[in-house]
């Protein structure tokens, strides 16, 4: 083996100057081999804990809509909707109101909570809830505020329009 020659028994050892043979003919050597395996298995691992992380923010996020629905539930059947809607607009009537609260309120002791989808309301046993159900729900309650709302601002004279 002259002139730094290598015997085909030293081609894949490395040089002393850390250079590797194997890896100039487009192979890589041990120690390229040996940190890519390192990066690779650190990638699956952060993976891995980037999955759990969101498994475990999704379960938080799901365990306090939950608890909110329940807190939202008791005041309904609290008759939370009656103090809401307050005195009758002009038009209304006293009764018609009356109905309507106590319907909500009768919903709530069911147990029972809107869904929207499609701009169809359905209505479902809270316990019954999946995470998948949260927009729909979400949408349910964004509709009955903003009904609320509206409501509040015509019986404030808000809700009037100029001629």
């Amino acid at each position: 083996m002259l002139n730094g020659d290598r015997s085909p028994f030293e081609e894949g050892r490395p040089e002393p100057d850390g250079s590797n043979q194997a890896a100039e003919d487009g192979r890589l050597g041990i120690e390229e081999a040996w940190e890519d395996v390192l990066r690779q298995q650190e990638l699956v691992r952060k993976r891995a804990e980037t999955k759990r992380q969101k498994a475990e923010d999704q379960e938080t996020l799901w365990r306090e809509f939950m608890e909110t629905e329940r807190r939202e539930i008791k005041r309904r059947q609290d008759g939370q909707l009656a103090r809401h809607l307050g005195a009758p607009l002009p038009g209304e009537l006293p009764a018609q109101l009356r109905q309507l609260a106590e319907h909500d309120q009768t919903q709530a002791k069911r147990g029972l909570v809107a869904l929207m989808s499609g701009g169809n309301t359905v209505y479902k046993p809270l316990e019954d809830l999946q995470p998948e159900d949260m927009p729909a729900r979400i949408a349910a309650n964004r509709l009955r505020i903003t009904w609320l709302k509206e409501r509040r601002d015509e019986w404030l004279g808000r809700g009037e329009t100029s001629a």
